[in-house]
């Protein structure tokens, strides 16, 4: 049986976040979810967990989420450098930086990667979707946020074809670090690139055969033709 705990479910779940969970979950009957909430402490502290998994939550929760998981830096890098996998979307990834800037203030982060990121609360939300180069696979996603990263970012999830990545000028997102996948896309990422949970569900040491493979692979696809037409 593998264990994904899934970090916080009534904070970080904005943008339908579980349903990456309740998707990967029906996968496979070898899987199970762990749900932890912000009372207690994360199973990957104590317990042995095949992969972490963090979702997107408001500017002001993702604060507390931070002070929630400080004490566990040290162990959640560990899990990173023996390979665990970690999966993070949203503004979830902005608290494996150094820091984040809002106005005057400098929110610490944890520090496991060396970028930075600053907020922009008093413009209009930021919303647009992209499309990308994971490797030989496609990737799409979808972000909304008031909040862009900065850096130097060498070991990036995806190569943007269609769009913009961690900012406006930069044609990166995300951050790939042995099996750490980092993202801003929001929503049910997984549902939307088949190609990705299938990666996901390989590294998990289980078969890759998806739930409503024919039909998510075919919706897949013309989704990718339609989004890449869109942002010529």
């Amino acid at each position: 049986m593998k264990r994904i705990e899934f970090l916080y479910p009534e904070f970080c779940y904005l943008y339908a976040e579980e349903y990456n969970m309740e998707y990967l979950g029906r996968c496979s009957s070898e899987i199970e979810i762990l749900r932890t909430g912000h009372l207690e402490t994360p199973k990957f502290v104590t317990e042995d967990v095949d992969m972490i998994y963090l979702g997107c939550t408001t500017e002001a929760t993702q604060e507390y989420v931070i002070e929630l998981l400080k004490p566990y830096t040290d162990k959640l890098k560990e899990h990173i450098e023996k390979g665990t996998v970690v999966f993070l979307t949203g503004n979830a990834i902005e608290i494996i930086g150094k820091s984040i800037k809002d106005e005057d203030r400098i929110i610490e982060a944890l520090g496991i990667y060396d970028f930075t990121s600053e907020r922009f609360m008093k413009r209009k939300r930021v919303n647009t979707q992209f499309v990308g180069r994971m490797g030989d696979d496609v990737i799409m996603g979808h972000m909304a946020k008031y909040s862009h990263m900065t850096g130097d970012i060498t070991n990036p999830m995806i190569e943007i074809t269609n769009g913009y990545g961690m900012n406006m000028e930069s044609k990166i997102e995300g951050i790939h670090d042995h099996n750490l996948f980092a993202t801003y896309s929001l929503g049910p990422f997984l549902i939307l690139n088949p190609v990705f949970t299938k990666k996901i569900l390989a590294l998990l040491g289980l078969s890759d055969e998806l739930l409503f493979e024919k039909e998510i692979m075919e919706a897949y696809e013309y989704r990718k033709t339609e989004l890449m037409e869109k942002l010529k």
